[in-house]
């Protein structure tokens, strides 16, 4: 096959996110792609982000997902219950995290 019909393709792949990429933003030596915050079937909300290994990979986009969960609340006046936090990786390089949480 030829070589200019692959890089394409590997490009596309590899650049591809676990999260919704509402938000791209610099952290520490790399990316985060974060989603904007939905409500889910439950009434509950769930922030999630994904992180480079610059970023903070798992660890850095749980942080990064708290972090969006905590400001959304405090723009309500409330404070975060965190109610499920989920890790996982992509493509065996970035972290992604998952948290569903409500506001009290």
């Amino acid at each position: 096959m030829n070589k200019l019909l692959i890089l394409p393709l590997v490009i596309v792949f590899f650049s591809a996110c676990a999260v919704s990429n509402d938000k791209t933003q610099v952290k520490g030596l790399g990316l985060t792609y974060q989603a904007n915050i939905k409500q889910d079937d439950n009434g509950h909300y769930v922030a999630e982000v994904e992180a480079a290994p610059g970023a903070g990979r798992k660890g850095g986009a749980e942080s990064y997902a708290i972090k969006n969960a905590t400001d959304f609340c405090a723009k309500q006046n409330k404070s975060l219950k965190v109610i499920k936090n989920e890790t996982a990786s992509h493509l065996w390089i970035n972290g992604v995290a998952k948290v569903t949480f409500q506001c009290n």
